[in-house]
């Protein structure tokens, strides 16, 4: 992504459709446009999105929605267009996310994983977040598990997140 750059910002209006579309190639059950519409309105519902800027053309490139529950934050989606994966932008969504729980003082952060999607479950522990239980048959098409993982936010003793150092992510 060199002659690329990436920037993390708020849903649009004229996102959906993007969003939709990398959703139905992300996820074998895929969010519905009204789903995400119910989280557009939902108070407790943050969506960000990374917009990759090529050639005078910004696309998107990916999501993340959680939610901000009490002093935790709910990772509820995070995809990345098919011809941007494993190039950093499911990186900056997490990272970002993560600064704006710092920031509103958020404790802790928690999401669930097919079992199966060792990828994701390695990506999860480079921010810190390692298993802390498993919803069995929890996804369908294909049935599997999920696992609950969760990370503390909270600041370490040298003042950095515990996602500060992103080399290699």
């Amino acid at each position: 992504m060199a002659d690329d750059q990436i920037e993390i910002g708020n849903l649009g209006a004229g996102d959906l459709e993007e969003i939709l579309a990398i959703e139905r190639d992300s996820f074998t059950s895929p969010w519905s446009e009204e789903l995400f519409a119910q989280e557009l309105v939902n108070p407790i519902s943050m969506i960000l999105v990374a917009r990759q800027n090529s050639n005078g053309r910004t696309a998107l490139a990916g999501y993340i929605v959680c939610w901000l529950v009490a002093d935790e934050l709910h990772i509820q989606r995070i995809a990345v267009r098919s011809d941007l994966r494993k190039r950093g932008v499911a990186s900056l969504l997490l990272h970002e996310a993560i600064k704006y729980s710092a920031k509103a003082k958020l404790s802790k952060a928690t999401l669930e994983v097919r079992s199966s999607n060792v990828a994701a479950i390695k990506f999860y522990e480079k921010f810190g977040f390692s298993v802390n239980g498993i919803r069995n048959g929890y996804y369908s098409d294909p049935l599997d598990d999920a696992l609950i993982m969760w990370a503390d936010l909270e600041r370490r003793p040298n003042n950095e997140l515990p996602c500060s150092n992103l080399r290699g992510i």
